[in-house]
């Protein structure tokens, strides 16, 4: 069995784990998030579209607080890694993508998913500029203070702001059914 298979075969019962123990949202959260990370990653051409924020809404609006916790943990952080590992430098034209995301990004993400289950009453619209509007900020706020000539890419968060919102835009009746 080549490596491709291997990969094929965790990859499939990462999957299966996650509708078992999840249900069918956990799985769409799974697989937006592994395309993103492990291979839309890989050939990024436009910054600032992700699947991260939307996956991290689903999964908090759906389940309560500490399966977002894992959902962040193990299949967004170390899920990907392992893939990524695995793949290793193959099919990279990304020149920022890292193999392994930081530490810091996995800390947004669970208090994004806090912030996601305690607003959850409110509209997924509202939910997500809130989400957005502190991650960027806290991103903003690494960079400032890691960085001596930190320039921030106005771009890229607006890219990202309207890529998310237009996404929440077009599955808000879907949004609003995984709550219930």
């Amino acid at each position: 069995m080549n490596k491709y298979h291997i990969y094929f075969l965790v990859l499939s019962l990462s999957l299966l784990i996650a509708f078992l123990f999840g249900g069918s949202v956990f799985v769409l959260a799974t697989g937006l998030i592994l395309f993103d990370r492990c291979l839309f990653g890989r050939v990024k051409v436009i910054h600032g579209i992700e699947f991260t924020a939307i996956s991290v809404m689903m999964v908090a609006l759906r389940y309560d607080f500490m399966v977002s916790v894992f959902f962040c943990v193990f299949i967004m952080f170390l899920l990907p890694a392992g893939i990524n590992i695995f793949l290793g430098a193959r099919f990279i034209t990304n020149k920022e993508f890292k193999l392994v995301r930081g530490f810091f990004g996995m800390i947004v993400n669970i208090i994004s998913a806090a912030i996601i289950t305690y607003l959850r009453n409110m509209d997924p619209f509202l939910i997500m500029f809130f989400v957005l509007l502190f991650a960027h900020s806290l991103y903003y706020f690494k960079g400032k203070f890691t960085q001596n000539n930190y320039i921030l890419d106005y771009f890229g968060i607006a890219l990202n702001l309207i890529f998310n919102l237009g996404l929440v835009f077009l599955f808000h009746s879907f949004l609003l059914s995984i709550v219930i």
